[in-house]
């Protein structure tokens, strides 16, 4: 197991500790999802493990989006939890690489679901994972805080214990929100839109200081 995970391609940082869960947030509109996915491929081309929970997009349009997580899932490096397709009427059933559940608000299943992909990449040897894409906004339209607040604390400290990288999207403008469910990340991704409409990314918590922001 690496003491950290490169992101320099992403990140105005070079490297992020194994173990840490990063939340990324900003405003509507402000690419924190694609960075999300950037950091994710991130990995994916560097041969290392991935566990994507999506509870925005189905894996389908998840798959035909980002070649490198394609290339992951079909090799057995990465896996797709998918928490779209069933909630909108989708009669699938699981397939390689891809674990279906019906909704964003299906906790138990959510964390069963993540739990058996985590376990068939540790059976491949495959220790270097960055797991994310889980929208707490999103998932707090179907389910109360109290359920999804220890769901995250499950999931979080799965991270920190097995030296994972850990991502999570949440909005800035609830502050009860951010207030509750922040203390469970050790720092994070912010985003903003400048006057100019271009979109700017800093990290908070990793480094002595906040970096500069940067555009991306």
């Amino acid at each position: 197991m690496r003491d950290g995970y490169d992101v320099g391609d992403t990140l105005p940082v070079d490297e992020i500790p194994a173990g840490t869960n990063l939340m990324i947030g900003g405003p509507p509109l402000t690419g924190k999802l694609d960075i999300a996915v950037s950091l994710i491929e991130g990995g994916c081309r560097r041969d290392e493990g991935a566990i994507a929970v999506s509870t925005r997009d189905s894996a389908d349009r998840l798959l035909s989006r980002s070649e490198p997580l394609a290339d992951a899932v079909s090799e057995g490096r990465a896996g797709i939890v998918d928490c779209v397709t069933r909630e909108r009427g989708g009669d699938v059933r699981d397939a390689r690489g891809v674990r279906y559940v019906s909704s964003p608000g299906d906790i138990t299943e959510i964390g069963i679901r993540t739990a058996g992909v985590l376990q068939r990449l540790g059976e491949r040897d495959i220790d270097d994972i960055r797991a994310g894409l889980v929208s707490i906004p999103t998932m707090l339209m179907y389910t109360e805080p109290r359920r999804l607040f220890r769901f995250l604390h499950v999931y979080t400290g799965r991270v920190q214990a097995r030296g994972m990288l850990g991502l999570a999207l949440t909005e800035l403008g609830d502050r009860e929100t951010f207030e509750r469910f922040a203390p469970l990340f050790d720092g994070m991704v912010q985003t903003r839109a400048t006057d100019a409409s271009e979109r700017e990314l800093r990290v908070v918590g990793v480094a002595d200081g906040p970096t500069e922001w940067i555009g991306y």
